[in-house]
């Protein structure tokens, strides 16, 4: 295996990172780049749908992380709001809710 000096520390880097990366040019301590953070995300539409892995920077991560949380907690309700008599009547619904559907 080929063998290179950092350009940082004058260090040898290591064969098995040069395997995985012919280009380097710095060991893994004196490397800019961290770790990186995936997420499986569904793109297209109907029949033309795929799933690929999104590579981000961990702070990015964290700030998607973060606006999904947000965003999932306006999707529960609070006690207050859940009709916990076991009764799903009709008659409980707000009447707000109704509107429209009487045209149909």
């Amino acid at each position: 295996m080929e063998s290179r000096l950092c350009i940082k520390c004058k260090e040898k880097i290591n064969p098995l990172r040069i395997k995985a990366l012919p280009t380097a040019k710095t060991c893994v301590e004196c490397s800019t780049t961290g770790a990186k953070r995936g997420m499986p995300v569904m793109f297209g539409d109907k029949d033309n749908t795929w799933v690929d892995v999104v590579l981000m920077e961990p702070d990015e991560f964290e700030r998607l992380e973060k606006a999904n949380k947000k965003k999932a907690s306006f999707d529960k309700l609070e006690d207050s709001e859940m009709n916990d008599d076991g009764d799903d009547d009709i008659s409980d619904w707000d009447v707000t809710l109704l509107d429209g559907l009487e045209d149909m």
